[in-house]
């Protein structure tokens, strides 16, 4: 399989930087990372999935997981 080259020249800088030892470690260690915050999020079930059909709720909390994701890649870029 042939990976897009924005995909390539991450997976590269982890590699460049130390966090991996080599290409096939970080496509494995990225692919485990996701699978397990995949697995976490679909046994977390906030407590306003009630509202989840709201639109406002609904924005709301798509912002909210936008900052987040923003968040932690902020601190993944300051860890590096």
């Amino acid at each position: 399989m042939r990976l897009p080259g924005h995909l390539y020249r991450w997976l590269k800088e982890k590699v460049d930087s130390g966090e991996y030892s080599n290409m096939a470690q970080s496509v494995i260690g990225e692919l485990t990372k996701v699978k397990t915050l995949e697995e976490t999020r679909s046994r977390e079930t906030p407590s306003y999935d009630i509202y989840e059909n709201e639109p406002l709720v609904r924005m709301v909390n798509e912002r909210i997981e936008g900052v987040r994701r923003e968040l932690l890649d902020e601190m993944k870029r300051r860890r590096t």
